[in-house]
């Protein structure tokens, strides 16, 4: 049966036209190939495109600026968007200090349901971290949407799930869209995946797989290799490697890809790579 190719696009996608999207991750890949010196098979792309529901349905709820505010009483984490950003400042070093300086005059306390000390502990990250505020806090925002609103979760993969099946498909995904396609893959059996490929992932992170387990996390049950594509520079994959220790057994990793040096989490770059390129033509015609 011929096989399909599936691209699932991630966060900050919204109010970008669908068809603009598809080209230019489609035409960075046949790019790499022509360079490459291999034969374009003969398929169709496809981008189920999610962003602008998961945007609007998001909005709904609160906007990523609100998350490190000062003064927005209404502006109260959820338990997963302060777990990530505390996980975030603990990979990066930031002490207590550091915070209570940016606390300046303002007393709180340190406890785990303080959200004053937390929005602290997001500006503090968007002082140290290039481009914390642009992708940082959309992603922990909309993480927590689709993983912890059954109606906003229910509304992208209605949108993302048809795509899956049926099978054979190559699915190709990239930041918010590795953890979309993950719980889809987890809970649809019937499909054929021989490749899937998660760049630039944040499943590593501890809050993130605490809100997807249980069940154990695993390798799916019908995905014949799963290859993870990771610059080490790219924040939102906070933990490069997944493997046994920070996801399951079983996942080939790439770490050492170099992206533009001023957003390592260029899908474009990615899927630029010639060891990424490489996989997913074999992936589609072996």
């Amino acid at each position: 049966m011929k096989k399909r190719l599936v691209f699932v696009h991630g966060m900050r996608q919204e109010g970008k036209p669908a068809a603009e999207l598809l080209a230019a991750w489609r035409d960075s890949l046949y790019s790499s190939w022509r360079q490459l010196g291999l034969a374009r098979p003969d398929i169709k792309p496809e981008m189920p495109f999610y962003g602008d529901t998961l945007d609007r349905l998001t909005r709904d709820l609160r906007t990523p600026g609100q998350v490190v505010g000062r003064g927005d009483a209404g502006a109260a984490l959820s338990q997963l968007e302060e777990a990530m950003i505390r996980e975030f400042a603990d990979a990066y070093g930031i002490r207590d200090v550091d915070i209570r300086a940016e606390l300046g005059t303002e007393v709180v306390a340190r406890g785990p349901a303080n959200w004053e000390w937390v929005q602290a502990i997001g500006r503090v990250l968007e002082q140290r971290v290039p481009l914390f505020r642009e992708i940082g806090l959309p992603l922990v925002v909309q993480v927590d949407a689709y993983l912890n609103r059954p109606h906003i979760r229910q509304a992208v993969d209605e949108i993302v799930a048809p795509h899956f099946e049926p099978g054979p498909a190559v699915i190709v995904s990239h930041s918010l869209g590795t953890i979309v396609s993950y719980c889809l893959l987890r809970n649809l059996n019937a499909s054929d995946v021989p490749l899937f490929v998660t760049l630039g992932s944040p499943l590593g992170i501890n809050a993130v797989k605490d809100c997807i387990r249980p069940p154990k996390l695993a390798l799916p049950i019908r995905v014949g290799h799963w290859l993870n594509g990771v610059d080490e520079r790219d924040f939102v994959a906070l933990y490069a490697n997944l493997d046994s220790y920070t996801f399951c057994d079983g996942i080939e990793n790439i770490t050492d890809i170099h992206n533009r040096k001023e957003d390592a989490h260029m899908i474009i770059d990615y899927l630029a790579d010639e060891r990424i390129a490489r996989a997913i033509h074999s992936g589609l015609t072996s």
